[in-house]
């Protein structure tokens, strides 16, 4: 009785760490590649959305979804590299001209060290898939997360970009022969 007592509250525990908002979701067709494009940085920390994008790219290539980023731009003053409409503009010229059907993109509000002894990452992440063509957003999910104070904040990036993605229905093309 003592073991389950214990289990419980180990899982009671670890479940107060991370919040995750992950609606049902169409299904959708992987029939080409999916853009990411510029995620929006609403944290503290410089270029943590460009973190979360790599993570996207790896966790939706692990699903067996293909993607291409947006060109890297080359920032020459601090104002450029803050900016993140001119960002955004550019990633929209290019898109434009790729045979792209959805895009994947998103916000950071969180991705940090909090203070402390312990210094436990936090990270907050919303991810949402849009039609290339119109910008309709078809599927939108959010979670957040504060790891242990040994676990770097990439790692919980990770685990909550992971939890977010686990709730998109991907239906791999049939091939017709």
């Amino acid at each position: 009785m003592m073991k389950q007592s214990l289990l419980l509250l180990s899982c009671l525990a670890l479940s107060a760490c991370s919040t995750y908002q992950v609606p049902d979701s169409p299904t959708f067709t992987i029939s080409g590649p999916w853009a990411i494009m510029p995620m929006e940085n609403h944290s503290n920390t410089p270029l943590a959305s460009q973190k979360a994008e790599q993570l996207l790219a790896t966790e939706l290539y692990v699903k067996g979804v293909a993607t291409i980023q947006y060109p890297a731009t080359i920032n020459q003053d601090l104002r450029s590299i803050l900016d993140f409409s001119s960002k955004q503009q550019q990633a929209q010229q290019w898109l434009a001209t790729q045979p792209i059907e959805y895009v994947i993109s998103g916000s950071i509000e969180e991705w940090h060290y909090k203070s402390g002894l312990d210094a436990e990452p936090a990270v907050g992440v919303t991810i949402e898939v849009k039609s290339a063509q119109t910008g309709e957003v078809y599927w939108r999910a959010s979670g957040s997360r504060s790891g242990w104070g040994r676990e770097s904040v990439t790692g919980s990036g990770q685990v909550v970009i992971e939890q977010l993605l686990d709730g998109l229905n991907i239906e791999k093309s049939r091939s017709t022969d």
